[in-house]
């Protein structure tokens, strides 16, 4: 219920600076607006992060909710954990995060996946090691975890 009624506000809200930028009525440079929408989705930065109680293993974050480290042990977990990202157009500590991720396999599945906009690309499948840079600038990014019946460990740093 409550994520139909901020789909809605946040809908009323774009539909809003569309009108104002599309009659230009707003007063003000384009740019200050997209700063100002660009704010205002930030406020939701955290909101689909899976809390800290929750999670599985020990997440400490870095200079924002993007970056930091993740280390777990599971024993036939089934589940899904969002470890780390946002919803900034612009993130203010760059455009780029740099992913160091170790995963352990003993049974069952697990996938890493990073969501970048409206794409998802999987980093890991099961076992082995993911060392590479992802583009972030201008989409929502998550870093996701997905497990069935897992028992392993994993090693996230990003940067």
């Amino acid at each position: 219920m409550f994520k139909m009624l901020k789909l809605i506000l946040l809908g009323i809200i774009i539909f809003g600076l569309i009108v104002c930028i599309f009659f230009n009525i707003a007063g003000s440079p384009k740019d200050k607006i997209i700063n100002a929408y660009d704010a205002f989705i930030q406020s939701f930065d955290g909101a689909g992060l899976t809390s800290t109680w929750k999670l599985q293993g020990k997440r400490k974050y870095g200079i924002d909710n993007y970056v930091g480290s993740y280390v777990a042990d599971y024993d036939n977990y089934s589940g899904t954990e969002t470890i780390f990202g946002g919803t900034a157009l612009h993130r203010k500590n760059g455009d780029h995060i740099k992913l160091k991720i170790k995963v352990l396999k003993e049974t069952g599945n697990i996938k890493v996946i990073a969501k970048l906009g409206n794409k998802e690309l999987t980093l890991i499948e099961n076992t082995g090691e993911y060392n590479d840079t992802i583009y972030i600038d201008g989409m929502s990014y998550c870093l996701t975890i997905q497990a069935e019946n897992f028992k392993g460990s994993i090693d996230i740093v990003a940067e």
